[in-house]
Parts: structure tokens; sequence; C-alpha cells
């Protein structure tokens, strides 16, 4: 399945590289936030409503706590911290069904980390699938139901976060059997 049909089946991806991956640094926040739902923004033989596509990126920028100058700004100019929320809001946008973030919180500071996870337990609470792949143990176990440890690439034990704590998650992902 390539990118275009994932995006039709409902998958969102965050990727760990933001900048190369994950939004279009040259672009403004504006495209960035729906540049994945673009035909929620044209109408049948018809151009793109670029009114209702600012609107719907004001809305999101609000709700995420997105700090930018405006919803023209190039994403480039942003903190680390709003450029991953500008990467996970066009997922917001197109409405997405399973989430998957591999390492969300990699170089955001301290407010944009607790914002994400708020996000992420939303998200849950909606209904919505997560995937969370991180190799901080903290973060797994404060927002995960379940985790699978993987080593060497397969998938080595499947624990129930409240059962788990991190130490028993180093020793599975290091070998231990």
């Amino acid at each position: 399945m390539g990118p275009y049909q994932a995006v039709r089946q409902g998958l969102a991806l965050v990727p760990e590289e933001r900048r190369k991956e994950g939004v279009l640094v040259t672009e403004s926040v504006t495209t960035n936030l729906t540049v994945s739902s673009l035909g929620a923004f044209t109408r049948p033989f018809s151009f793109l409503n670029t009114k209702a596509e600012r609107n719907k990126a004001k809305e999101v920028i609000e709700r995420l706590g997105v700090k930018t100058p405006s919803e023209f700004a190039l994403v480039e100019h942003l903190s680390g911290g709003n450029q991953q929320k500008i990467a996970i809001g066009k997922w917001l946008i197109a409405d997405a069904q399973v989430y998957i973030f591999d390492e969300p919180t990699k170089g955001v500071d301290v407010g944009a980390k607790k914002d994400i996870f708020l996000l992420i337990q939303e998200l849950a609470k909606r209904g919505k699938a997560i995937i969370y792949a991180s190799s901080e143990l903290a973060e797994i176990i404060g927002v995960t139901n379940r985790v699978y440890v993987m080593y060497d690439g397969q998938i080595v034990k499947e624990l129930k976060t409240t059962d788990t704590n991190e130490e028993e998650l180093l020793y599975f992902s290091t070998g231990g059997n």
C-alpha cells in the first residue's frame, strides 16, 4: 500500500524526522495543515477554496496552541514543538482513524511534550487507534495501555502497561528472555 492509499484508508504517520518527512518546511502553516485533505477544500470542477482552507487552519492552530505569527508563516520559522503540532494537526483535519507516532517528542520542549501527550489522550478518547513508537521508556509507560517490546526487528514480548515497569521493558528490549 502506498501513501495515497494509506491516507484514504485512514492511516496517519507522524514521523520521527518531522523536518524531512512530516512537514513541508518551506510552505505555510495553512498549506501544511491542509495538504492531506485538499479534497475537503474544493468543489467538483472547482478551484481550491482558500478561505475555507485558512479558516480550518486557524481553527487547528488555536486548538493545538500553535505559536505562530499567522497561518501564512513558513513552517521553517516555527520551533520544533510547533512544527510537530503542525505535523499532527494535518491528520486531525484528515480525520485519520489510526495514528502512528514515531518518536513524536524528539527535539521538543517540555511544554510541547505535554501538549502532544494531551492530544494523544484526546484522540484515544475519541476512539482513534494509536501506535506509539519510542525509545523513551517513561513515555511508553505514561501513554500506553499495552506495550510490544521489540528486539532485533522482532516483537519479543507483549505487556500490559499497568503490570510492567521501565526495567522490564529495558530487559526485553536488550535481548532478555
